[in-house]
This record gives C-alpha cells, sequence and structure tokens, in this order.
C-alpha cells in the first residue's frame, strides 16, 4: 500500500471514529432534551389544567366546563388532554399539533419518551362528571431532534468530506517531491547522471534535494572521468602495442634472423665436412639466444610487474632501477626501505606509485637525482617519491592518465596521495599513504570447517 492511501486512510479512520463519537454524543443530548421537554410541558400544562379547574362555585354544566378546560390544549406540541366518564368512555379530547415533517419511525423508536400519564383531581363543582388526564406526546420533539440531528449529520458529513478533500491534496502534494526523487533516482540507476532536481520542495526536503544534486554531479563528473580514462588506457594500449613491435623488430628480429643465418652456415658447414667452423657459428647463436632472453625479460618487466613482486618489494624496486639505470645511465637513484613489510594486496599499488613516480619525473622533469623512501608501521605505510626535476608548470599539478591512475589506485585501497612541487622548488614531490587493515589471526580453537 502506498504511503498516500495509507495517510489517506488514517485520515478516513479519525473522521469515522469522531462522527462515532459525535453521533453517540449527539443521540445522548436528543434523548435528554426530548425528556426534559415533554416533563416541562408536562408540568406547565397541569400548572394551567390546575388554575382552569378552581371553579369558584357550583356550574350548571360541569362536563361544558370540562370540555372547554380540553379545548384549551387543542394545538399544544407535548401534551394530549381528555376528559373520561367514570366507566371510562372518552367524553372530550384535544388535538395537538401534528409535525411538519415527521421523523422516520427508527429514529422515532431510538429517541422518544415513553408517555407519562398525570391524572388531575376535580374540584367539588364538576365531581361525578368524569377525570381530567394529561399524557405527554413526543413526536413534535422528535420531530424536532431529527430536523436538528439531520442538519448536524449534513454539515458534519460536508465537513468531513472537505477534510478528507483537502487531505488528500496535501498529502499528495507533499509526496510529489518524493515521487520526482524516486524517478529521478531510476534515471541515475539508469545511467542518466545529467539528472538534477531544481524543483522548490518543503524546508524539511531541501536537504534530501541538495545532497541528491551533489550525488548526481559527483557521479557525473566520475562518468567523465572514466570515459576519459577508457579513451586514454585505448591510447595507451595502442602506444604499448606499438612499443612493443618496435622493440621485437629492432631489437628480437635482426637476432632471429641471425640465428637462422648462423643456422644455414652450420648446415653448410656439416654438409662440407668443415665441423672446425661449426663452433663460432654455435657460439654466435648462443649469444643471440642470450640478448632475446635479456630483451624479453625487460618487456617482461614492463608488461606484468606483479611477476616481480614475487621476490618482494624491495626486489622488485632494484629491478625497476635497475631498468631505468640501463637507459638512463645519468640519473642517480637512492632507496631507502624501512620498517615492518607493507601487506602483499599493497605491494602492488606501492609499486605502481614508485613506477609512475618515476616514468613521470625521467619524461617530463629530466632529473639527476630520485629518492624513494618507504616506511611501515601497524597503521599505514608512507611511499615518498622526490626528484631534483623541472618539477610541475604551476602550484597545482595537471592529473592526465598516469597521475589519476595512480590517485584512483591509492583511493581504491584507501587511501591518499599528494602530488606537488618541493618546497625547494625545484622537483616533484609524489606521496602516497597507505592504511594497513590489521588482521586477526586465527585462534588454534576457531575452525573453519565448511558447512555440509
Amino acid at each position: 500500500m502506498t504511503i498516500q492511501r495509507r495517510l489517506a486512510l488514517s485520515f478516513s479512520l479519525v473522521l469515522v471514529l469522531s462522527l462515532a463519537i459525535g453521533l453517540g454524543l449527539t443521540y445522548s443530548h436528543v434523548l435528554s432534551k426530548v425528556r426534559t421537554e415533554t416533563q416541562a410541558a408536562l408540568n406547565v400544562g397541569a400548572d394551567s389544567a390546575r388554575h382552569s379547574l378552581d371553579v369558584p362555585g357550583p356550574v350548571a354544566d360541569p362536563a361544558e366546563v370540562l370540555r372547554g378546560i380540553v379545548a384549551d390544549f387543542d394545538g399544544d406540541r407535548h401534551l394530549r388532554a381528555r376528559v373520561e366518564a367514570p366507566d371510562g368512555a372518552v367524553l372530550a379530547q384535544s388535538r395537538p399539533l401534528a409535525p411538519e415533517e415527521a421523523a422516520p419511525g427508527w429514529f422515532y423508536d431510538l429517541v422518544h419518551a415513553a408517555p407519562e400519564r398525570l391524572e388531575l383531581p376535580l374540584p367539588p363543582a364538576l365531581a361525578g362528571v368524569g377525570r381530567l388526564i394529561l399524557q405527554t406526546d413526543s413526536h413534535n420533539e422528535v420531530a424536532e431532534a431529527w430536523s436538528d440531528t439531520r442538519l448536524t449529520l449534513t454539515i458534519l458529513a460536508f465537513f468531513f468530506a472537505m477534510v478528507l478533500v483537502l487531505a488528500f491534496a496535501t498529502v499528495k502534494a507533499g509526496l510529489a517531491p518524493l515521487r520526482e526523487i524516486g524517478q529521478a533516482l531510476n534515471r541515475i540507476g539508469s545511467g542518466d547522471y545529467s539528472t538534477r532536481l531544481a524543483a522548490p520542495v518543503a524546508a524539511e526536503l531541501e536537504p534530501l534535494r541538495d545532497g541528491f544534486n551533489r550525488m548526481a554531479s559527483r557521479l557525473e563528473e566520475m562518468g567523465h572521468q572514466n570515459r576519459a580514462l577508457n579513451e586514454q588506457i585505448l591510447n595507451l594500449q595502442e602506444e604499448e602495442r606499438a612499443e612493443l613491435a618496435r622493440d621485437l623488430h629492432d631489437d628480437v628480429a635482426p637476432f632471429l634472423f641471425s640465428v637462422g643465418a648462423d643456422a644455414a652456415m652450420i648446415r653448410q658447414f656439416l654438409a662440407k665436412g668443415e665441423s672446425d667452423a661449426v663452433g663460432p657459428r654455435a657460439e654466435a647463436i648462443a649469444e643471440a639466444v642470450r640478448h632475446m632472453q635479456h630483451h624479453l625479460k625487460d618487456v617482461l618487466r614492463r608488461l606484468a610487474p606483479g611477476a616481480l613482486l614475487d621476490l618482494g618489494l624491495p626486489g622488485a624496486i632494484d629491478n625497476l632501477v635497475a631498468f631505468w639505470r640501463s637507459r638512463q645511465p645519468g640519473i642517480a637513484f637512492e632507496i631507502e626501505v624501512s620498517g615492518d613489510p607493507i601487506d602483499p594486496p599493497l605491494d602492488a599499488v606501492a609499486f605502481r606509485v614508485v613506477q609512475e613516480s618515476f616514468s613521470n619525473a625521467i619524461r617530463h622533469g629530466a632529473p639527476t637525482t630520485i629518492e624513494v623512501t618507504i616506511d611501515a608501521d601497524d597503521e599505514q605505510a608512507t611511499i615518498l617519491v622526490e626528484d631534483d626535476g623541472k618539477g610541475f608548470s604551476g602550484p597545482a599539478p595537471t592529473f592526465g592518465f598516469g597521475l589519476t591512475g595512480m590517485q584512483e589506485r591509492v583511493r581504491a585501497v584507501g587511501g591518499t596521495l599528494r602530488v606537488a612541487n618541493r618546497a625547494s622548488g625545484r622537483g616533484a614531490r609524489v606521496e602516497a599513504r597507505l592504511p594497513i587493515r590489521q588482521r586477526r589471526p586465527i585462534e588454534p580453537s576457531q575452525s573453519l570447517e565448511m558447512p555440509a
């Protein structure tokens, strides 16, 4: 069930309960009013009849006097008067006022007052004719109560209907921003990160709207970054393929050709029986194979640094330094690794930070010295790479593919990366801090049984 329907149902239940309580109070009031009015009418009528019966002396026609008293009650709304003979025959009876609109029978049965009968004593001058009786009649009072009750019920019904309509409209309007947020979340989920909530909302929903817009902006920005990274990755892959093809063509292909040529010469020497000339050719083949092996190891170091990490992070960095020293003999590398060993999952991240820092410094900074300091304790590992090259042209570096990739790797393990110029003003400084998550050792009493 939707929130809108739940709130509408709650309002309806409250109104129905209020209506029931109101009906109960109205019923109690009507009962009291009918009984009070009829009792008061009986008392007033009795006083009036007693005053009329106060005859000073003998009268010629007592029956006529009684009929006159009964006639005085014609048109009364609450009383009936009649004269009964000693044998019970009705000698005279008043005609009460008929209600303009009679109440329904069921309503009359609910609220009418039981008729009350009052027999008035006759004075001696009128004695012997019969007896004067007054009796209450609640039809008119019930009809009046029915008219009032019907009006009250009509007003209540109209009021409750208006309250329900207003409540439903208010709830619908109040939930409209939530529906818009839900639709916006669906669009975000489908990949439309340009979605924004711009419509004005209630003050209570403003933090939700602002937070949603910030989230969408961040997702859109990350989407742009991811697309740019993907494009750069594709470009880098093409560059790596081209570089690998050049390396194989320039460094491996000639030696393969020489191996083939030397092998052909060996066959010719053996065919001619010149076995003494085979040795130098075989040594040339072995030398060519050694050169190709060395070159292929360099290629593997660049393509699969994870294999180097089998030697540990210090060994992998030493191999990386050896790689660059062979190509940049004019650069001095200073490596210092201290503290506790880094967790194996963080070795690859630390290696990538050092590798990318070397690459950036050598390609863009023209340094003469590169310093690497790695220190780790129980909580975090700090990787610091500094050089004395040109540094960055501005106060803040421009994050290209390399730095962005480095930053994403560091963030993925919950770390932080700071890239800036050195305080001395010459050279760049790259500092990465990687948190080391403590792992609880498994106690001997603990088991690792798998469920059946």
